[in-house]
């Protein structure tokens, strides 16, 4: 009876240690939205050679791959990899030589607006995810902020699109790694066992009060949310124009830029489905669509989602449009059309300017992820 009962016991310690190292694992996410355990092996020209876990080498072009995991909990995204064969290489090697993270909180990577949160998880359900702070405050997000979560075993989980993730963890890496050497595992020190007289602590500073629209202001920047709009299609006309210099397009191109938040995405309709590009990247592709000429206009813009404020003191809408894009052949005639029902996510963010030396609100109108809802192609 004894000899079960410690089998039992094996038995049940040994499945538990399966189970840990089955959730921290070397992950890659491709493009295909999945994850594969596996590693980066090999640095080519265009090309990444990846080992499963079958043991099999393979080989992917660069852009297949959008982000690697290690078991510790680790990242690096794939575009921060030099495009040096031998220099991306040795970033490779150290990625899996760091040592471990040894953190004793939790991160949740916030999408919008893009922050990095520490804590103690100690709940979470479909929809929200509850944390102690490190002041050991009970607080709560909901799940549909949330980009990431990386834990503090290793872990990780990404919450939306890993296409739209990506780039935000390229963009909040050096944040997340300040974050972490905050929070790195101390051990005590055993010198210091002698009591500590206690401090008076200073009371936190006040919140400060987040800045209103008035009605008028409300009214003035709904109504330049509509003309971001068709500021953008504007430089989409002058971007996918045959007959326009380089220098005019390519000048477009940052201008169109300069009206999007920096992790902004554009979903674009085919054949194959929808697919989300960087603002950038889509606008680089419209400049290279084999039309003599590229039409584009927007009817029906309106806000489907009027602009509200939200906890981190912001306003956020969603404006929806009916897009027309015309292609042109050389014969002048249309080659390409199509009708698409489009939604632009819109974002109003307060800053302070000093004028004359006082300090005034001033509002920024920022566009965010572009979305589609229905395609009639031509």
């Amino acid at each position: 009876m004894k000899t079960n009962g410690m089998m039992k016991k094996l038995f049940t310690f040994l499945m538990t240690l399966l189970a840990v190292q089955a959730l921290a694992q070397d992950r890659i996410w491709l493009d295909n939205g999945n994850p594969v355990q596996a590693k980066l092996s090999r640095a080519m020209d265009s090309k990444l050679e990846w080992i499963a876990s079958d043991g099999i080498p393979r080989v992917y072009h660069r852009k297949r791959f959008l982000v690697i995991f290690g078991s510790a909990g680790q990242f690096m995204v794939i575009s921060e990899l030099n495009e040096s064969p031998n220099k991306a290489q040795t970033q490779i090697e150290a990625f899996y030589k760091a040592p471990p993270r040894n953190v004793s909180q939790d991160l949740i990577i916030k999408s919008v607006p893009l922050t990095v949160i520490t804590g103690n998880i100690s709940y979470e359900s479909d929809d929200v995810i509850n944390y102690l702070t490190m002041e050991g405050n009970a607080a709560s997000i909901n799940k549909e902020e949330v980009a990431t979560v990386i834990y503090r075993d290793g872990r990780h989980e990404i919450l939306r699109d890993v296409v739209d993730v990506a780039p935000l963890l390229a963009l909040a890496h050096k944040e997340i790694e300040k974050k972490e050497r905050e929070i790195v595992r101390k051990e005590p020190d055993p010198a210091q066992n002698q009591p500590i007289a206690k401090k008076d602590v200073p009371p936190p500073p006040k919140e400060q009060v987040k800045p209103v629209l008035t009605d008028a202001e409300y009214k003035e920047y709904s109504a330049k949310g509509i003309r971001r709009v068709d500021e953008f299609t504007s430089y989409l006309r002058i971007i996918g124009d045959k007959s326009m210099k380089s220098e005019d397009k390519n000048k477009a191109v940052q201008q169109a830029l300069s009206l999007f938040e920096p992790q902004a995405t554009v979903a674009v309709s085919s054949a194959k489905g929808v697919k989300k590009y960087p603002v950038k990247e889509y606008l680089n592709r419209l400049k290279l669509l084999p039309y003599a000429k590229i039409n584009i206009t927007w009817n029906e813009v309106k806000y489907v989602s009027e602009l509200k404020q939200e906890a981190d003191g912001n306003y956020y809408g969603t404006i929806a449009g009916q897009q027309v894009f015309e292609g042109y052949s050389a014969n002048g005639k249309v080659a390409y059309g199509d009708i698409t029902r489009k939604n632009i996510r819109v974002k109003l963010e307060s800053y302070q300017k000093t004028i004359d030396g006082k300090d005034t609100v001033n509002w920024e109108v920022l566009l965010g992820n572009i979305g589609v809802e229905t395609n009639e192609g031509q």
